[in-house]
């Protein structure tokens, strides 16, 4: 059983108050490079598995989805282009350098006119209840400290019958 004062950091414990300085450590480091870690953690499937998710979101245009600990980006390009000019997309991350390295990114393609970004800790979502249609975490849940915490944080955030699309290279636990 986990010490509640210690949690996961890759293959160690660490004093839970700690995780996020670990976790904010490696992503200022890995900022540049995210996108090609991404490739050879994935072998490339991680982005197959990105234009699976956007099938099953369920937007139109004209709706609204958040893309938490959105990184560089990736998703919330993707969900742009389905709800279109007239919808909206919130990319949060809690990594100031991981933000600008997507707004850059976003930028380049085009991409800021409908997307907001906003530095946030997963676990304390500073938006209104039933707010997106839809909500995606790719690969960052792992780095959640407290997970229930984010989930819940997230699922308030949702509308009612609003989907949560999650995804990450571990096997699914139940967590709530």
């Amino acid at each position: 059983m986990e010490d509640k004062n210690t949690t996961h950091f890759g293959y160690k414990e660490v004093p839970t108050e700690d995780k996020v300085k670990h976790v904010a450590g490696v992503f200022h480091s890995v900022a540049g490079k995210y996108d090609l870690m991404n490739d050879l953690m994935s072998f490339g499937l991680h982005r197959f598995w990105k234009k699976f998710t956007m099938l099953h979101t369920g937007l139109d245009e004209g709706m609204s989805a958040l893309d938490v600990a959105g990184g560089t980006g990736d998703l919330a390009s993707n969900l742009c282009r389905q709800v279109g000019d007239k919808g909206l997309v919130v990319l949060t991350d809690i990594n100031f350098n991981m933000l600008q390295k997507g707004r850059s990114k976003l930028m380049d393609r085009g991409k800021l006119n409908n997307i907001q970004l906003v530095q946030a800790n997963a676990e304390l979502l500073p938006f209104p209840d039933n707010m997106f249609d839809c909500v995606t975490i790719g690969f960052g849940l792992r780095n959640v400290t407290h997970k229930n915490k984010a989930l819940a944080s997230i699922l308030k955030s949702i509308k009612p019958g609003g989907r949560l699309l999650v995804l990450e290279f571990s096997k699914p636990n139940a967590l709530i």
